[in-house]
């Protein structure tokens, strides 16, 4: 079902960090990237291509919070709780939903430990991915990430 996310993903990240070389990483990517394209791969495998854009659209601004509480040194409550609020009704307790939670969880820790990543640009390369997958035409939630 999810053929073309790979490719969408390759696409959104070569846009974002430039094109691809015979090396990897490629170009300017953060090294974590190899490791984080499998987990949103899941999420948008177990999902669908347009549930998966609802969470990475939430893993945004679950990312936003957390950032703005380490910056305003606030008490923290973690990704994963902010992430389960930004979602919403979206996480029920089947097979799939939890593969997908965990996969979000291990990606965005891999982003945390590389002090290159920009978990909010790998996000938003993979919610353009999975609206490039979904076959959507409309641009709802790419602008809804642009504006957010």
């Amino acid at each position: 079902m999810t053929h073309n996310f790979g490719l969408y993903l390759t696409l959104e990240l070569g846009s974002h960090y430039g094109s691809p070389s015979d090396s990897w990483p490629a170009g300017g990517w953060p090294a974590s990237t190899e490791h984080v394209i499998p987990f949103f791969t899941i999420v948008v495998n177990e999902l669908g291509p347009d549930p998966a854009g609802h969470w990475f659209l939430a893993a945004i601004e679950a990312h936003k919070h957390v950032v703005a509480a380490e910056q305003a040194r606030d008490y923290q409550f973690g990704f994963a709780a902010h992430l389960h609020t930004e979602i919403g009704d979206d996480r029920g307790p089947s097979l799939d939903r939890a593969a997908a939670w965990e996969a979000m969880k291990a990606a965005y820790e891999l982003m945390r430990r590389d002090a290159a990543a920009n978990p909010e640009a790998l996000f938003t390369c993979a919610l353009l991915a999975s609206g490039r997958n979904s076959g959507r035409t409309d641009e709802a939630p790419v602008a809804a990430a642009a504006s957010a």
